[in-house]
């Protein structure tokens, strides 16, 4: 899961309006191209597939192992639309960055955070791709977001690692409740010595740390930006999986909860994601 796709060409393959600067807008570190034609080495997805799939997880492999130069090719009538969902499933093997994550530090913070995910684990590892994720969507949301809001998208659930090693227990033990236990408290805080070990400064990773607990004032920015990316990771990535682990009724619960918490510009971003149609018609459900 430390690898990352350097180079990234979206081919987008179509018949109909095809608008690559709407997919560059959301993605501006790839190549992003109108083609006649897909290569013969790309990994090609069609719209009416990738719309009527329920299960990804053979594409999710593809693309996991396609290595460091991949291409995928969108084709179809809605490419746009399409490119913008497929993208946005697999932001976080991108590893976009800004200035102020574009260091040699942030590197070994990025190594050092994905050591604490055993990821034979399939719980873990779904961990590590939200905190990667989350922290994709934190600068889709705010492209110019500080270093002490992304450490803190990567480390926001690693309190998890100690409460959830084996099984998921959120419906049992709220988060507010959760992250009283001193146990997991202390976890929690051994996680965040690699920020410093990292060579983060010791000002960054105390502020990573308030955002991460709450301790700044109440609607402050980077809270509020890492609740929005929390939430668009959970909804994007996540509810599918979530729906088959707990059920229908949890998973009203949540989408009601998380629906709730997002903001104005966070709520436009859900039409580029592609939900599940279970999980979408719990979303119309709750948003009604």
């Amino acid at each position: 899961m430390t690898q990352r796709f350097e180079v990234l060409r979206l081919r987008l393959v179509g018949d109909d309006v095809v608008d690559p600067g709407l997919v560059q807008r959301e993605f501006p570190t790839i190549q992003v191209e109108q083609a006649p034609a897909c290569d013969a080495r790309d990994i090609v997805v069609d719209d009416y597939v990738w719309r009527g799939a329920f299960d990804l997880r053979s594409l999710d492999d593809r693309i996991e192992r396609a290595g460091p130069v991949a291409a995928i090719s969108i084709r179809g009538y809605d490419v746009t639309g399409t490119a913008c969902e497929v993208m946005t499933r697999y932001q976080r093997l991108l590893g976009r960055r800004n200035a102020a994550s574009s260091s040699a530090v942030f590197d070994d913070l990025l190594r050092a955070h994905a050591g604490l995910y055993d990821v034979s684990s399939p719980l873990a590892k779904a961990e590590l791709e939200h905190a990667l994720d989350t922290w994709q969507w934190m600068l889709r949301l705010e492209p110019e977001v500080g270093l002490a809001a992304q450490v803190a998208a990567l480390f926001h659930d690693v309190e998890r690692l100690e409460r959830e090693p084996r099984e998921r227990i959120e419906h049992r033990a709220p988060d507010s409740q959760s992250l009283k236990d001193t146990r997991v408290r202390r976890g929690v805080e051994r996680a965040f010595s690699l920020v410093e070990g990292a060579g983060v400064s010791r000002e960054v990773a105390s502020r990573a740390r308030e955002i991460v607990f709450h301790e700044l004032p109440a609607g402050h920015p980077d809270v509020l930006l890492l609740d929005d990316a929390d939430a668009l990771s959970f909804l994007s990535l996540s509810s599918a999986n979530y729906n088959d682990y707990f059920g229908v009724a949890q998973t009203r619960r949540k989408v009601a909860f998380t629906l709730a918490r997002l903001g104005p510009r966070a709520r436009e971003k859900l039409d580029r994601v592609r939900l599940r149609p279970d999980v979408e018609r719990l979303l119309r459900e709750v948003a009604a």
